[in-house]
């Protein structure tokens, strides 16, 4: 019995290992689309080596990139929404919507995507990423107007989460357009990310004040400030261009030179940074196995 616990054992810690190592071993990438040529630019960061796709007319709010699959999508000029496997740059599926949709958000467990749009009244829309089918499209009421810096999905009660002008955020829920409930953040916030791991909201606060620019990370079932520091350096950031990277807990912001600074969470000093060539868009950050 001993010897079979000792097995046991072992057999664990050798693949927890292997595990770690595996993940460490991923090649680190950015996906972004170049404004000037209206290309999709995949670039190695370690060597800065890259694809490119041409993708013409598009709307530079509609992007979204689902992890679990390294799929990039994006909205053309006629409401055709595209797909692209960014590991070989290729479209993979497009989608044909009857409107434009803005501040889209994966949903990989059920391999959907919601996103918004506005005729008057605020709507959900959810579509089924395999078969272009849209699963449901509810209205709902939110009291002003959004901030498209911030969106994400929590998979713990279904909501599609959205950030107000007023720094409140929104709780919907997309099967129903019912409104679980609101959170105050409390003070200027945006450039605004999930991480799913500890139930926090992480984003960039100026302060008028002082003039720096601050790492918030906010608890999502209190609103209470987990932590507060300087973004050290940073003096310009580009609106919605935002990314975070768990394994390094690292918070993910393009400065003004178009330079990808990544700022560690917990004290704000910059860990890694890398300097692209092209005025980008749509940021993503993404590991690769080679």
């Amino acid at each position: 019995m001993k010897k079979f616990i000792y097995f046991s054992l072992s057999l664990l810690i050798c693949i927890t290992l292997s595990c770690s190592k595996d993940q460490k071993n991923k090649v680190l990438n950015v996906t972004a689309i170049d404004n000037n040529s209206s290309k999709i630019v995949n670039v190695k960061l370690a060597t800065l080596s890259r694809q490119t796709l041409s993708i013409g007319c598009h709307d530079a709010f509609s992007k979204v990139f689902d992890t679990k699959d390294n799929i990039f999508g994006y909205q053309d000029c006629n409401s055709v929404y595209r797909l692209i496997d960014v590991e070989t740059c290729k479209e993979v599926k497009k989608i044909s919507l009857p409107t434009a949709i803005s501040m889209v958000v994966p949903v990989p467990q059920r391999n959907q995507i919601i996103g918004h749009y506005w005729d008057g009244s605020d709507h959900v829309v959810v579509v089924n990423r395999k078969n272009g089918n849209i699963v449901s499209d509810k209205t709902f009421s939110s009291g002003a107007f959004w901030n498209p810096t911030t969106c994400f999905y929590m998979e713990t009660g279904n909501e599609y989460v959205l950030l107000r002008s007023d720094n409140v955020l929104v709780f919907v829920n997309p099967s129903t357009g019912n409104i679980n409930r609101t959170l105050s953040v409390g003070f200027d916030i945006s450039n605004g990310v999930y991480d799913k791991k500890h139930n926090r909201l992480i984003g960039a606060s100026y302060s008028n004040q002082t003039g720096n620019t601050y790492i918030v990370a906010i608890n999502l079932n209190s609103g209470n400030t987990l932590s507060k520091v300087v973004a050290q350096g940073l003096d310009f950031y580009l609106a919605g261009e935002r990314d975070y990277d768990s394994e390094t807990n690292s918070y993910i912001l393009v400065n003004s030179n178009n330079e990808v600074l990544f700022f560690d969470v917990a004290t704000g000093a910059v860990t890694e940074s890398y300097q692209l060539d092209f005025d980008l868009t749509s940021l993503s950050v993404w590991r690769s196995r080679k």
